[in-house]
């Protein structure tokens, strides 16, 4: 590993928000009686609140406030836990949980809460914290997020819930149209920004943009040095970090180590980008900083990415995830440097915008590919594709317009028509929840002629039906027949009523008074 290469990437990145949170150092114990007993004299800096899970008396003098009522939920985190003792609240800073079953199950818990188990060495470490953490203490507020282009919902219509689904630490939810995203549960692992098809919501330390154009510097000085391409090890800044410099950056030369406060934070839009700028091979370390964290979101998005690579030919580049602290086998992974057919590296430089860095990045990479299909079919979760209208059942009642959150489906203005832009689908799936005649479908593909995405097309149009007393347009022939016939046979719509079907707002208030 060249210094001058890691030099080039050094940069600062101040933080734009912070997080606050202030703690008194109130406690509160879960757990068996005769472990409480044991530890609560450790813990005698604090301001205990002890609660015995098994309801055994506890052995506390009167510095410790014994709570006898059960516990039925606990929320929050460090400095703002509450918890609910029957009808009774507790407001405490912190908590450590040593009973059979956690109180807060998500994968990564927040701030200020401890739950070991039954793992000496963790309950070891919390007894360490605990006491440290009293006063004031920020951290970064690690996201950003747009709600203009947010796919979560729209006019009551449920969309994408990615982000919900992949948070470890449970800190996004529904708001309704939008999510919430509360930024004291937020730890920075990224799986929300990985999974988010449009881009609302976004990594924050630091940017896309600020990310990509740090490798091109790297990637421009690892070029005045070496010739072939390089590997680009993706590294957090917690363990990973802590090995390398522990070592002394034990890489070879074609090893081009990258830092990141976590290995989530960077995507497909930047693994794409980096192989545009000429790398050989993408190794993603997981060097164990969150053992509670499986990165199951950032190992699929990996797999889609170098599906697209096999699907272009370029199959001998690929990005692996490497699970291990032993820095040993670290370095025999990167060891054996990938051979590959080299391509003219990209000269763009980064934007923060995820869909289209990846475009600029898949357009570089087709163009210069083996293969350069027009086309190739993605995964059904993927973030780009089209939708298909099947004519016969769609009415163009618009209601798929309505609750498109990009502007990809788009009506006719004055015309009964539907039109579709590809370039601008992120396959949230609303369109087609939407659809009160299930006419629609979603096809998860990506078209490499960007300016043949960026047309809008039609999908369909029918006829217009005019009024048949003043011959105004007012809906569309399918739109009526199909009224007619889910009507015709009910006994309010015989005769003239039936007639009215046909006419528009107005003639039919007139027909109803006999004018």
């Amino acid at each position: 590993m060249h210094r001058a290469v890691l030099e080039a990437g050094q940069i600062t990145i101040e933080p734009q928000e912070q997080v606050s949170f202030e703690s008194s150092g109130r406690c509160l114990l879960i757990g068996p009686a005769d472990i409480l007993n044991r530890i609560m004299p450790r813990l005698s800096a604090l301001s205990l609140y002890g609660y015995a899970s098994d309801e055994r008396a506890l052995e506390a003098d009167e510095s410790v406030t014994v709570i006898r009522q059960p516990l039925t939920e606990l929320t929050g985190w460090l400095g703002a836990f509450q918890a609910r003792f029957g009808e009774h609240e507790l407001t405490v800073d912190l908590v450590l949980d040593l009973g059979d079953t956690p109180m807060i199950t998500s994968k990564v818990p927040p701030l200020g809460y401890f739950a070991p188990g039954e793992d000496p060495q963790a309950l070891a470490e919390a007894l360490q914290q605990l006491p440290e953490l009293v006063g004031e203490f920020d951290k970064p507020r690690f996201f950003d997020y747009n709600p203009d282009i947010c796919a979560h919902s729209r006019r009551g219509v449920k969309g994408c819930t990615n982000c919900i689904d992949a948070c470890p630490a449970e800190a996004v939810s529904s708001g309704g149209d939008l999510i919430n995203v509360n930024p004291n549960l937020c730890q920075g692992c990224g799986s929300c920004t990985v999974v988010c098809p449009s881009g609302a919501i976004s990594y924050a330390l630091p940017t896309l943009d600020i990310s990509v154009n740090r490798l091109r510097q790297m990637m421009q000085e690892y070029g005045h040095i070496e010739s072939q391409p390089p590997q680009l090890l993706i590294h957090d800044e917690n363990l990973g970090l802590q090995q390398l410099e522990a070592y002394e950056y034990p890489l070879a030369d074609d090893v081009l180590p990258f830092s990141i406060e976590e290995i989530g934070a960077l995507g497909q839009p930047f693994w794409l980008t980096a192989f545009a700028y000429g790398v050989s091979r993408i190794l993603i370390w997981d060097a164990g900083s969150h053992e509670d964290h499986d990165w199951q979101e950032l190992q699929r998005s990996m797999q889609e990415s170098n599906a697209m690579l096999a699907e272009l030919g370029l199959s001998d580049r690929r990005i692996d995830y490497f699970h291990s602290r032993e820095i040993e086998v670290l370095q025999s992974s990167l060891a054996q440097s990938p051979q590959i057919v080299e391509i003219e590296p990209a000269r763009f430089a980064g934007v923060n915008d995820k869909r289209r860095m990846t475009t600029m990045a898949l357009s570089h990479l087709h163009h210069q590919a083996p293969q350069q299909p027009a086309l190739m079919s993605l995964s059904a979760d993927a973030a780009f594709g089209e939708i298909t209208v099947d004519k016969q059942a769609c009415t163009l009642c618009m209601s798929c317009v309505s609750v498109c959150p990009v502007g990809a489906v788009v009506d006719g203005v004055d015309q009964p028509q539907l039109h579709f832009i590809e370039d601008l689908c992120v396959q949230c799936g609303l369109c087609e929840t939407a659809c009160p005649e299930d006419a629609i479908a979603l096809v998860p593909r990506y078209v490499f002629d960007r300016n043949q995405a960026r047309q809008k097309r039609l999908l369909h149009e029918e006829p217009v039906f005019n009024c048949i007393r003043c011959n105004k347009a007012f809906a569309t022939q399918k739109m009526i027949d199909t009224m007619i016939g889910k009507l015709s046979d009910h006994p309010m719509f015989q005769g003239q009523a039936l007639d009215r079907l046909k006419m528009c707002e107005d003639c039919r208030v007139k027909s109803m008074f006999n004018q």
